[in-house]
């Protein structure tokens, strides 16, 4: 057995070593990373490397990891998005990446459900009658339409008559965006149509295939709703 393979055997079995330097934490970073099918989460990070990380020193360190893959004109970079981190293609190189995949098809969606998530976005926990308040139209089909894309959820019921469901965006909605935190990263609401039917957006990690749970969608119309306000 040669003495590498002792060593990694060695790490695996015990303690790992400490981390000594920001090139070493990034290394690291990046080969968890690179390895997770998911995107990799600071829980996720403190569990591995100890509880002795925070948010400050990852930062740092995937931007000297990003730093590095510039310098080495690297087609890849590490981002944040959905409260984790994963590695993705630089857009530049989106059209070869798109032929590599010619049969995964962008989950494009028509105007009604379009804006429908604009508002579950920007107004989030909200009820049926709120949305359809704003929109000012029923908005059974739109909403079964993003539930069955997985980019909303049932909410906690509002306190209000009735207690209805509220409508929430998920974490899929948050992968597929390349969206960190809301509302702070959502796109302008008139970016929303530019960026889900321009054949952009592939998806980035497998796409659950089971269906939903069941979503009661009838709710009282007749609730009061505070309504967008002007220039929102």
């Amino acid at each position: 057995m040669s003495e590498e393979v002792q060593e990694e055997q060695e790490l695996v079995a015990g303690e790992l070593p400490p981390v000594e330097s920001v090139e070493e934490l990034s290394c690291i970073i990046q080969a968890l990373v690179f390895a997770s099918t998911e995107v990799v989460t600071l829980k996720k990070l403190k569990e591995i490397l100890g509880d002795f990380l925070d948010q400050a020193q990852v930062s740092g360190a995937l931007r000297h990891a990003n730093e590095q893959l510039a310098k080495i004109k690297s087609p890849f970079e590490i981002v944040e998005v959905a409260s984790g981190y994963r590695f993705r293609t630089k857009n530049v190189y989106y059209p070869y990446i798109r032929k590599l995949f010619p049969d995964s098809n962008p989950r494009k969606l028509s105007l009604a459900a379009l804006e429908t998530l604009s508002i579950i976005a920007y107004k989030q926990p909200i009820t049926k009658a709120g949305i359809e308040a704003i929109r000012g139209v029923m908005c059974d089909a739109p909403l079964h339409n993003l539930l069955d894309k997985k980019f909303i959820t049932l909410g906690q019921r509002a306190d209000t008559v009735g207690n209805p469901y509220t409508y929430i965006t998920t974490e899929e909605f948050l992968k597929y965006f390349g969206i960190n935190r809301i509302p702070d990263d959502l796109p302008r609401l008139t970016e929303f149509s530019d960026i889900l039917n321009s054949d952009f957006l592939i998806p980035q990690y497998p796409i659950q295939k089971q269906m939903p749970e069941q979503i009661p969608l009838q709710e009282s119309t007749k609730q009061l709703e505070i309504p967008l306000e002007a220039g929102e």
